[in-house]
C-alpha cells in the first residue's frame, strides 16, 4: 500500500513540474512575441544615442553614414551634415586615428 502511495505521489509531483515548466515557457514565448511584435513599428518609441568611434585608415564620412544611419534619417547626406556639425568639422575630411561623436537611434532604452 505504501509502495503505491509513494508512485502516485511522484506521479502527482512530475505532473505538477511538468505543468509549471509548460506555465513558465508560455510566459517567456507571450513577452517575447509582445516585444517583437512592437519592434520597428510607428509606435515604438525611438531614442536618440550617440557614439565615440576611432577613424580607421581609409575611413570615410560615407562608411560612418552607412553603417550608423538609422531611417530617422532621409538621406545620407543630411546624416553626413548632422556628424559633421557634432564635430565641428568644416569639410568632408577625416583622419585615420581621429575620433567622431556620431548618431543612432534604437528602441532600446538605455
Amino acid at each position: 500500500m505504501r509502495n503505491k502511495k509513494n508512485t502516485e505521489n511522484r506521479k502527482k509531483i512530475r505532473f505538477l513540474g511538468a505543468a509549471l515548466f509548460l506555465a513558465a515557457v508560455f510566459f517567456i514565448l507571450c513577452f517575447r512575441t509582445a516585444d517583437t511584435a512592437n519592434a520597428g513599428t510607428e509606435n515604438t518609441a525611438r531614442y536618440k544615442y550617440y557614439t565615440s568611434i576611432e577613424i580607421k585608415d581609409g575611413g570615410t564620412l560615407w562608411e560612418i553614414a552607412n553603417k550608423y544611419m538609422t531611417e530617422e534619417y532621409e538621406s545620407a547626406e543630411e546624416y553626413i551634415q548632422e556628424v559633421k556639425k557634432i564635430n565641428h568639422l568644416h569639410s568632408d575630411t577625416i583622419y585615420e586615428g581621429a575620433y567622431l561623436c556620431v548618431p543612432y537611434y534604437s528602441s532600446e532604452y538605455k
